[in-house]
């Protein structure tokens, strides 16, 4: 299979996975051509900027409000997907403690 079928195959099943949850889908995309064609099968043509998460890890948001970070697949040491998972909900890693 070739890498450009394979990247938009890779598309086409996050928007069907998008297309199947009910609600907002944040997003984290690596590789710039494999982020473009996702975006592009969602129909987002449209980011505005938020901020860095960390070199290369760019947050950005969706007219509807969406959160997305790309990111180049050669950036990024190995927390780098936990950094941005923290950047985007910054609870949700966080252990409940209750007595």
């Amino acid at each position: 299979m070739s890498a450009r079928r394979l990247v938009l195959g890779l598309a086409r099943a996050v928007q069907d996975a998008v297309a199947a949850h009910h609600g907002a889908v944040d997003l984290v995309l690596t590789g710039g051509e494999t982020a473009r064609r996702v975006l592009d099968a969602l129909a987002v043509t449209e980011l505005d900027p938020v901020g860095q998460v960390h070199h290369g890890a760019v947050h950005l948001s969706t007219p509807d409000g969406r959160s997305v970070v790309t990111r180049p697949g050669s950036f990024g040491d190995p927390d780098s997907l936990r950094h941005i998972v923290q950047a985007l909900r910054p609870h949700s890693m966080e252990r409940k403690v209750t007595s």
